[in-house]
């Protein structure tokens, strides 16, 4: 890559990483998430509110990095380029960068969401703790709650990354699977389109060979 092309692909990134800060994503973003967030936990079978809310959340992801790629005029294709180059791979830009990649894979928003509830019940919490002193009999159950859900926040996020690794890994022995029957499918049906072939030329001598008894009494 030239140095033109270098300047001008970390001038996009910087830009939108600056808009990924601002106000103008934030502020949207952040009351999306608090406000849909509730109604996601750490179960296995992803419900379908989960994917409407998902839906929404990819509406307005694009809505956002729509208007602003068009105010400084950034296409499409250079925000693609930003979005691949190793300045966007980088740990900070990763995380800067977590909100929009939510927007394309379920997996990612799934875990973002699970962890924005747990820490709003931890905020809840705290704010109990603070004004009372300590916590009702009917929130502890004879258990520090702060440090179970904390302990509980660390293990969802584990297990989201290794069941998006265990699917990912699924999915290709699916394919691999899948090749490899159609492939065996496919031989079966040449033999047998090679048989119907021999069997309709052997029908075809017998035929010539064995005229039909008017011709013989003729």
């Amino acid at each position: 890559m030239a140095a033109e092309e270098e300047d001008e692909v970390e001038w996009v990134v910087e830009s939108i990483a600056g808009f990924l800060r601002g106000p103008d994503w934030s502020i949207p973003i952040l009351d999306f998430v608090e406000q849909k967030c509730e109604v996601f936990d750490d179960e296995e079978e992803s419900k379908l509110t989960y994917t409407e809310i998902h839906q929404e959340y990819k509406e307005l992801v694009e809505k956002l990095l729509e208007g602003y790629l068009k105010e400084i005029g950034i296409n499409e294709d250079q925000f693609q380029e930003a979005c691949t180059s190793p300045l966007a791979k980088t740990h900070t830009s990763q995380a800067i960068l977590q909100p929009v990649l939510a927007a394309e894979d379920f997996t990612i928003f799934k875990a973002m969401m699970v962890q924005k509830n747990i820490e709003m019940q931890l905020q809840a919490i705290r704010i109990i703790q603070e004004r009372n002193g300590v916590l009702p009999d009917c929130l502890t159950d004879g258990s520090d709650v702060v440090s179970d859900l904390e302990h509980e926040e660390m293990k969802i996020l584990r297990e989201v990354l290794r069941k998006s690794k265990e699917e990912y890994d699924q999915e290709e022995e699916r394919k691999r699977k899948k090749q490899l029957s159609e492939a065996k499918t496919e031989e079966p049906t040449v033999h047998s389109s090679e048989a119907a072939i021999m069997n309709n030329s052997q029908g075809d001598g017998e035929h010539f060979a064995h005229p039909p008894s008017e011709i013989q009494g003729s």
